[in-house]
Parts: C-alpha cells; sequence; structure tokens
C-alpha cells in the first residue's frame, strides 16, 4: 500500500544516476536509495525504464526542477531483457511493464534473419510481452524486386504480422493503432527501418530519440540509451539501438521448448517429461519435425538457442 508521503510514477528515461520519473504529465529527477544495490547481481536489482515507482518528493536547491526519491519499485508484469555477456551481468533489461513489442526486421536490404527474429520471439515470451513482426522495406519485394520471405509459419502460430513500407504508409495505420494507449517497444537489427517508421507513425518522434542519443556522445546505433516516448494519441513507445546478436536469459534446456509457440500441440505426449526435444527417443516433438508439422528452420532455431543454455538446476 502507498504511503501517504510518496506519489506514483513511471521511469521513463535513465540518465547516469538520475531517473525521470513521470507523475501526472510532470517529470521529476530521482536519485534511488542505495538498498537497490544490495544483490548478487547489483546491476540487475537496479530499475529500469518502464518500472512503476514510489517516489517521495525532496527539497533541494539550483536543481533546475522537481527533485526525488524512489523508495520502492511495484512488481513488475513483463519484461524485455536480452543475455548479458558477461557472468556478472547475467542478463540486461531493455524494458519492463510493457504491452507489447514491434519486432521491425525488413523484407530486403538487410535480408530477414529468422534466427535472430526467432531469439527475439523467445524474449518476448519469456518476458510475458506479446510480439508484433513488423516486415519493413515491402515496397522492395513489390513489383518483381524480388521474393518477400515467407511469414506463414508464423502467421500459423497467431503471430501478428504486419507488412510495413515507411515511404508510401502501408501498416502504418495498422501500427499506431496497436500501439495507442500501450506501453510499446520498437526493436531490430540496424538498418532496418525503425527511424524510418517512427517518423511516419508520429511526425517528430523520431528527431526527439536521435536527440536522445546524441546526448551520450554515441553513434546512433552503438548508445545503450533507451528512453519511453508519449504519444499523442496516448501511450508510451521506446526506440533501441540496432540489435547485432541477441542472448537468451532465464530459459533452461527443459524450459526452453515452451517460448515455441508451434511446439504446443506436442510437448506433452513426450515419453520424458523433462525431454529437451533434442536427443531423447520418444520424444513427439521430433517425430512432429519429421512429419512436416514443425518447420525445420525452426526446429534449427531452437536447437541452435537450446546449445547456449543450461541444465534445469533443482
Amino acid at each position: 500500500m502507498k504511503n501517504a508521503s510518496t506519489s506514483s510514477g513511471l521511469i521513463v528515461r535513465i540518465k547516469g544516476s538520475d531517473y525521470f520519473v513521470v507523475d501526472g504529465g510532470e517529470e521529476i529527477r530521482c536519485t534511488v536509495r542505495g538498498r537497490f544495490r544490495i544483490g548478487k547481481n547489483p546491476g540487475e536489482s537496479m530499475p529500469v525504464v518502464g518500472d512503476n515507482v514510489e517516489y517521495r518528493r525532496e527539497t533541494a536547491e539550483n536543481t533546475g526542477g522537481p527533485v526525488g526519491l524512489i523508495v520502492s519499485v511495484e512488481r513488475r508484469k513483463s519484461i524485455f531483457a536480452r543475455g548479458g555477456s558477461t557472468e556478472k551481468r547475467r542478463y540486461k533489461v531493455l524494458g519492463a511493464n510493457l504491452d507489447l513489442v514491434f519486432l521491425v526486421h525488413s523484407a530486403k536490404d538487410p535480408v530477414l534473419n529468422p534466427r535472430l527474429l526467432d531469439r527475439m520471439l523467445v524474449a518476448a515470451e519469456s518476458g510475458r510481452i506479446e510480439p508484433v513482426i513488423c516486415l519493413n522495406k515491402i515496397d522492395l519485394v513489390a513489383g518483381g524486386g524480388g521474393t518477400a520471405p515467407d511469414m506463414g509459419v508464423y502467421t500459423e502460430m497467431s503471430y501478428r504480422v504486419v507488412p510495413c513500407c515507411a515511404l508510401d504508409g502501408r501498416g502504418i495505420d495498422e501500427l499506431r493503432s496497436l500501439m495507442e494507449g500501450r506501453r510499446s517497444i520498437m526493436a531490430g537489427p540496424s538498418g532496418t527501418g525503425k527511424t524510418s517508421l517512427l517518423s511516419m507513425i508520429e511526425p517528430g518522434l523520431d528527431r526527439r530519440v536521435a536527440s536522445v542519443s546524441e546526448k551520450t556522445g554515441k553513434g546512433r546505433h552503438t548508445t545503450t540509451h533507451f528512453e519511453l516516448h508519449p504519444l499523442k494519441n496516448g501511450g508510451y513507445l521506446g526506440d533501441t539501438p540496432g540489435i547485432r546478436e541477441f542472448g537468451i536469459w532465464e530459459q533452461s534446456k527443459q524450459t526452453l521448448a515452451t517460448c515455441f509457440r508451434d511446439f504446443d500441440p506436442w510437448r506433452a505426449q513426450c515419453r520424458f517429461a523433462s525431454c529437451t526435444h533434442s536427443h531423447e527417443p520418444g520424444c513427439a516433438v521430433k517425430e512432429a519435425v519429421g512429419a512436416g508439422s514443425i518447420s525445420n528452420d525452426r526446429y534449427g532455431s531452437y536447437l541452435k538457442i537450446l546449445e547456449d543454455l543450461p541444465e534445469l538446476s533443482d
């Protein structure tokens, strides 16, 4: 229950040790208590963009605006995270309490990388966020310019696939409608046209994102900065730097299959409850692959991710 001396807000931006919290249209620059840093993985226990927090107003001189102290973080309903590169930082949360993640990939230049898309879908499923696949630059394969990637395997799993073109506006109204009143994030490889889509979805948003990136002193696609931007029709939208690779966190060899929707009809039919669907006899998932009921490419993505995952711990 909220303390009478505190207020509720949403973290929309983090810069250094400052956490910018929005409360009723006002932005308050906050700091955090030291107790947030207690734990085996200190960086992971800190508040992140998208967290709903309780904060206490404080009095300070020459601050250039209202300030406060974050005293607690509400339980997260979802997170979008990628595996870390070190044992100390096992994973990095890109955003919390998100409703949708728009996975932006291109039909051409660069060509769609299904393995990367599958990894990002696993992250969305694991983090309890509904993914939307945006197939951008669809104009480059229209009118004889090439063959569009076959997205049937994803639509059959009830993933929403939106063909987009920032040049002629195809798919923009659908994306804008999906984002209205929700907290969303756009993520995808560099060069897939996320910035162009941003400028079509909400004019000026691409400039706001670029301005934020410039403040870090790093290139547009190397910054790790992430911010939630308010949309004029309600909701928030965040952009992320271009992604080259995507590590999987939280899953084990025994649980990864729960993030593959196309495995669902067969997982319970396996001979062993702990089946990893890779080498065990009596595996219904492998039989479904052999029968053509599960895509060979999707199964290949599964096996590739499985290689890097640990066994389920007791």
